[in-house]
């Protein structure tokens, strides 16, 4: 019991505290949420109280989003801050409504095209086009200055992105690459893939990148990304993870990275999708192993899968830091 205000009765009661979940719908599907409100036993009704912190309706629009890889209204905020536009300017960019962007910074569910067209501003190149398009949304001044920043940005990003695939993609077609040119538009894609349901931690989905590719390379003599993939003492790793990982987040905003707290305060990282465009240069039978692969080890967690990856005969017999031959993909144990 704790005292509040009844709005029926007009009068502070010791109300009941009910704390539950509930089910809300958005756009046509159902969320479960966590729900807290209060009944008085005066009058038997139910309500929520002034001083609530919790907002059950904000949450459920928090699992759609996430579900659907959109952005968050931080997020939108924030790319908004980082370029010193006003609400008014990045609408008049956008050619929104004049109250449409503030809304959505302020909690309401922006539509499925309007968070793409978001998600494209964010990139430089999108915001640059959105600037020629129309360029009467900013001063002359602010216009130039702007340009002068995301040419820069996207200079420099360009050239850091032209340099890392080079350097992957110089290996010629071989046994370590799953006779495959490196493909950073695949490499994206599958990423892009696996962390499209609800995100996965780090540790999983590099075991995934791993299996996709030698499965594939067993039933059609090649890879899908020609990544090479090291032995290291936690398993096989594609070469260069954590730099692709950094572009895909920090300089294309393909995905995002979460916090994921587990039992006995054991903290992991989770990268959910925000974009799928690259799927998009996968193939049907690329996509058909991916699914394969995803329904395989739907039921683990990272703790399981690398340990089922150190059974694979290409981990035990392959010299630390060094790579994985694709011959091994006859021997890789999946029950499929």
């Amino acid at each position: 019991m704790k005292i509040e205000f009844c709005p029926i009765c007009e009068k502070d009661l010791e109300l009941t505290e009910i704390r539950c979940k509930e089910s809300i719908r958005v756009r046509g599907e159902d969320f479960q949420v966590d729900a807290h409100y209060f009944r008085c036993p005066n009058c038997g009704e139910e309500f929520d109280t002034s001083n609530s912190d919790h907002d059950s309706l904000a949450e459920a629009y928090d699992m759609y989003r996430k579900k659907k890889s959109m952005l968050f209204p931080l997020q939108i905020k924030k790319f908004r801050h980082k370029y010193e536009l006003t609400q008014k300017e990045l609408t008049a960019l956008l050619g929104w409504g004049a109250v449409t962007l503030s809304r959505y910074e302020n909690g309401a569910l922006q539509n499925l095209s309007h968070d793409r067209e978001l998600q494209e501003a964010k990139t430089p190149a999108g915001l640059l086009k959105l600037i020629e398009l129309s360029p009467s949304a900013l001063t002359e001044e602010k216009r130039e200055r702007l340009r002068s920043i995301l040419l820069s940005e996207r200079g420099e990003r360009n050239n850091f992105l032209y340099k890392l695939d080079s350097a992957l993609s110089i290996a010629q077609p071989g046994i370590t690459n799953g006779f495959q040119r490196f493909d950073l538009e695949k490499y994206f894609g599958v990423v892009e893939f696996f962390c499209s349901k609800g995100g996965v931690l780090k540790t999983k989905l590099n075991k995934l990148l791993f299996y996709a590719d030698f499965f594939h390379y067993q039933n059609n003599q090649v890879s899908i990304t020609g990544s090479q993939y090291a032995a290291l003492p936690f398993g096989q790793v594609p070469n260069d993870y954590k730099k692709l990982l950094a572009v895909m987040e920090e300089d294309l905003s393909i995905i995002e990275t979460e916090e994921v707290l587990f039992p006995g305060n054991y903290a992991g990282e989770k990268h959910v999708t925000l974009s799928t465009t690259n799927i998009e240069s996968l193939s049907e039978l690329e996509l058909a192993t991916l699914e394969t692969i995803e329904e395989f080890f739907n039921g683990m967690n990272s703790t399981e899968i690398k340990d089922f990856s150190h059974s694979e005969k290409g981990w035990i017999e392959t010299g630390k830091a060094e790579l994985i031959s694709y011959k091994y993909a006859e021997a890789i144990s999946l029950c499929v």
